[in-house]
C-alpha cells in the first residue's frame, strides 16, 4: 500500500518539479537571451472546457539570418497573423526560446501545489480509514 501512497503524492510533486524547472529555464532566457521579435504566421482559436484561447504559430530568426519556428498561447484576439511578437532566445541554442507569459506558470504551480496537499490529506484519510477498519 506504501507504493500507492508514493505514487500518488508523486505525481504532483513531479508536476511542481517540472513546473519550476521550466519557470528557471524561461528565467534564464528572459534574463540573458537575445531580443528579437517574432512574426505571426498562423493564428487558431482553440476551445478548452469553457476557456478559448489562441495558439500563435510563430517564426524569428537568428542574428545569423536563420529562422525558428516557435508556438505561444495567447488571450483570444490579442495577436493577429502578420503581427510581431517580442521573444528572447539563447545565442548558443537559438532554438529555445520564451516571450513574456505573465503569470502562466505560478496558476499552475498553485494549482499543482493545492494538488500535492489535497493528496497528502486524502492519503493520510485513505490509511487511517484503514488502519482503523471504519470504511464508513
Amino acid at each position: 500500500m506504501i507504493f500507492v501512497y508514493i505514487f500518488i503524492i508523486g505525481m504532483p510533486a513531479f508536476l511542481i518539479l517540472f513546473i519550476i524547472k521550466k519557470m528557471r529555464v524561461a528565467k534564464h532566457i528572459q534574463q540573458s537571451g537575445i531580443a528579437t521579435d517574432a512574426f505571426i504566421t498562423n493564428v487558431s482559436t482553440r476551445r478548452i472546457n469553457k476557456t478559448t484561447l489562441d495558439i500563435l504559430t510563430l517564426e524569428y530568426t537568428d542574428t545569423a539570418g536563420r529562422r525558428y519556428p516557435a508556438k505561444a498561447t495567447v488571450t483570444v484576439g490579442k495577436y493577429r497573423t502578420g503581427q510581431r511578437m517580442p521573444v528572447k532566445y539563447l545565442r548558443e541554442n537559438p532554438a529555445r526560446y520564451a516571450f513574456d507569459n505573465g503569470k502562466g506558470y505560478w496558476a499552475v504551480l498553485i494549482f499543482c501545489i493545492l494538488l500535492l496537499l489535497f493528496t497528502i490529506f486524502a492519503s493520510y484519510k485513505i490509511n487511517e480509514m484503514l488502519q482503523s477498519g471504519n470504511y464508513y
